[in-house]
């Protein structure tokens, strides 16, 4: 298919290199008269009165880009009762916009051709007309709105948008409204806070694009600012709460917390409503750090820039006991030890004996217990865990032993 193409277009190029052949003029025959030509799109119509000599079997018309240049014979026409033709330039070649050109028509019988007409200049039409007045609107969320008034021009079938980030161009064409009467285009899929420059042509029915009249200029709505000043506490056992001062920007409808353990391991952890300028992260280690950023989203979904980068630490474990003693007092252990971190609140008391048997035997937020449930000749192991007031656990204290006379 590809080869049977080429040696076509090798045909057509080889055919309109080959010089035409010299007719020749039979002064006797008619000359063609009322010889009219009428402008179209990159097309030129010509028009003339029938000759109804007998020996004429048609006519045959000349082209030049001079009145005075050289013509060329671009059709002949075998019905001497057709006295019409539209002149489009040809196969694969079309006339320019807006350009003059200059036609003669001659009759033909099987003799020759007759003399040749009086030249007439034909003209094609200018491109269609664009619109001259655009506006873009600004402030949208990652769009523009682009609208226009429709030209004075009744060859206008449709209109091609054009786009571009700097205000002489280049434009890229982005978009396509078809209708004379259909003058607006939303531009979708845009850049937060960024600067666009438009163009609308005006197309015709044969797809002749006018010239760019007038540039109008609009800026995407910009993204919202951040919160500010964050700050944690904690809050619970692995737990922190997140605070900070809201975002600036008037539209933000909501907050979203990402959370990492690492700097370049952040994720979405939640999100809250804008009146809430706090947070609480759950299940977290305890005395582990982890980092956190904030961005705001508005009312159209448009995310802000993150927050810097802060770091927390939750809340670690409290310091077990230590100065652990044992003695045996009449028929009961005695279990006494140091105080462990400032807000310990209470400590558990934990016995084992034949090897394995392990079991909390007491709570307390004294330093000492009496462990009453004893035997003799039974050995015993205890060890104490510190708890804090957010229930966390200490490590085991190191276990003390004693054997019950």
């Amino acid at each position: 298919m590809k080869r049977a193409f080429l040696f076509l277009l090798v045909f057509i190029f080889m055919w309109g290199c080959i010089p035409q052949t010299k007719q020749t003029v039979i002064t006797s025959l008619p000359i063609v008269e009322g010889l009219k030509t009428h402008s179209g799109i990159r097309s030129v119509g010509l028009s003339w009165k029938p000759v109804l000599d007998k020996r004429v079997k048609g006519y045959v018309v000349f082209r030049s880009s001079s009145p005075t240049g050289e013509f060329k014979q671009i059709t002949k026409i075998s019905n001497k009762l057709k006295t019409t033709y539209e002149d489009t330039g040809g196969f694969l070649k079309h006339l320019e916009d807006n350009a003059i050109y200059y036609y003669k028509i001659a009759v033909y019988s099987d003799s020759g051709i007759g003399p040749s007409s009086q030249v007439v200049e034909g003209k094609t039409l200018p491109p269609p007309n664009s619109p001259k007045q655009i506006s873009a609107t600004s402030g949208l969320a990652r769009m523009v709105v682009i609208k226009w008034y429709p030209p004075q021009d009744d060859t206008v079938v449709a209109y091609n948008i054009y786009r571009s980030i700097n205000p002489k161009g280049p434009f890229k064409k982005v978009g396509r409204v078809n209708g004379y009467v259909n003058t607006i285009y939303i531009d979708k899929g845009l850049k937060d806070g960024s600067t666009y420059y438009y163009s609308v042509v005006s197309v015709n029915y044969k797809g002749v694009e006018g010239d760019i009249l007038a540039v109008a200029k609009a800026t995407t709505k910009f993204k919202p600012a951040p919160p500010r000043n964050l700050s944690a506490k904690p809050s619970g056992a692995g737990k922190l709460t997140i605070y900070w001062w809201p975002s600036i920007t008037a539209d933000v409808v909501k907050y979203r917390i990402y959370r990492g353990s690492t700097k370049g391991s952040l994720g979405l952890v939640g999100e809250v409503p804008s009146d809430n300028l706090s947070y609480i992260d759950s299940g977290l280690s305890p005395g582990k750090t982890y980092y956190y950023y904030l961005t705001s989203v508005d009312k159209d979904g448009i995310e802000s820039l993150p927050t810097k980068i802060y770091s927390f630490e939750t809340k670690p474990l409290p310091e077990p006991p230590t100065g652990i003693s044992v003695k045996q007092v009449g028929h009961a252990v005695v279990i006494s030890w140091s105080k462990a971190s400032p807000d310990t609140v209470k400590y558990e008391v934990f016995r084992r004996h034949f090897v394995i048997l392990t079991r909390k035997i007491a709570e307390t937020e004294n330093t000492y217990y009496t462990d009453n449930e004893v035997s003799p000749n039974t050995t015993y192991y205890y060890y104490i865990k510190a708890v804090d007031k957010y229930g966390q656990e200490s490590p085991p204290s190191p276990e003390v032993k004693i054997k019950v006379r």
